[in-house]
This record gives C-alpha cells, structure tokens and sequence, in this order.
C-alpha cells in the first residue's frame, strides 16, 4: 500500500478514536471535534514521524523522478545514430 494512504489512514483514525472518547466524556461535537484534531495532531508529531517520512521520500521520488515521453525516446535514438 502507498506510504500516503497508510499514513492518512492512521491519522484519520487517531482522529476518530479521539472524537469518540471525547464525545462518550460528555464533550459536543463541535469541541470535541476541535480537541480530537488537537489530539492527533499532537500524537501525529510525536509518534508518527518514521511514516511521515516515508511519505515525504514518496513524494520525492515522484517529483524527481523524469517521465520519459515517446518523443524524447525517438529523439534520442535519433541523435545516437547521427552521432555514429
């Protein structure tokens, strides 16, 4: 499975975790759902960084990583032979 979706699957799991304990505590809704993102922000930063990271290389890889295209193909075959 992609490092992103993992990641987003914990942390949106975290955040309904802490939603529903806050909500069974008597908390509403609308403050519970503000403390519960406080929440998993917090246990995010401090327990999820290793997946973090492999996010962060993910999208590196993507960025960095040159889609090659049938016309750059050819060209180049093209200049290697001219260059023979």
């Amino acid at each position: 499975m992609k490092p992103w979706a993992v990641y987003t699957a914990v942390r949106l799991g975290i955040f309904i975790v802490s939603l529903a304990i806050l909500l069974l505590l008597g908390c509403g809704w609308i403050w519970g759902a503000v403390y519960a993102t406080t929440i998993s922000l917090a246990l995010s930063v401090l327990f999820l960084g290793s997946m973090r990271q492999k996010v962060a290389d993910d999208i590196r890889t993507r960025v960095e990583k040159p889609t090659k295209d049938t016309d750059s193909a050819t060209e180049d075959d093209q200049l290697d032979r001219s260059a023979r």
